[in-house]
């Protein structure tokens, strides 16, 4: 007697899938597009499904918020690993893994999707600034210089110029920018050897 093959469900190919749909229809289609009906037909799941392992809109946001952290501090602890300077070495990493996002690529896509809920919505804004925050305390020796703080900002209004597609969104132009900063960054390390007393 024959018996049916079983099928193997993957929970993580799904939340995975689940997860891409919602950042493509948030960066292709802008906030109001997330709805859990058009990321299940996207994904081509049932809305039952998708609610077994996303069981509301907030906790599908919350998946690929935290996806995409862990993507951009994973991408910052290889650079760091690679880095012997220790002077800024944070931020030196930050903007260089902001620098090498290729929004062309889909998985680096998905940093777009970061940066909108960033500038609407103020509980992720928070908690964003709490990946900083730790990453600042742990690098407290040295990421606390202006020079420093000066190199997070301008790599984020680099970030910021990506995602609207701006005149320096280029590649060729970013490595004239990323250049630049790196010789800024090193020019200051040279002139302020010590973080600025009383913190941020």
């Amino acid at each position: 007697m024959m018996t049916k093959p079983q099928r193997k469900n993957n929970p993580d190919a799904v939340r995975a899938r689940l997860l891409e749909c919602a950042a493509r229809l948030i960066v292709d289609h802008g906030l109001p597009a997330l709805t859990l009906e058009n990321v299940a037909r996207e994904a081509g799941v049932s809305k039952g499904g998708l609610l077994h392992h996303y069981p509301g809109k907030t906790a599908l946001i919350d998946g690929l918020f935290e996806e995409v952290v862990d993507w951009f501090d994973a991408r910052v602890e290889d650079v760091l690993e690679s880095d012997d300077n220790r002077q800024a070495r944070f931020s030196r990493a930050y903007l260089r893994v902001v620098a090498a996002i290729d929004m062309s690529v889909p998985e680096e896509k998905r940093l777009a999707v970061l940066m909108l809920m960033l500038s609407s919505d103020p509980h992720y804004c928070a908690r964003w600034n709490q990946w900083v925050e730790m990453r600042l305390h742990r690098h407290a020796e040295t990421d606390l210089t202006p020079m420093a703080r000066t190199v997070r900002l301008a790599a984020d209004g680099l970030w910021l110029s990506d995602l609207g597609g701006g005149p320096d969104s280029h590649a060729p132009v970013r490595l004239e920018i990323l250049a630049f900063l790196e010789k800024l960054d090193a020019t200051g390390a040279r002139t302020s050897s010590r973080p600025h007393e009383g913190g941020q």
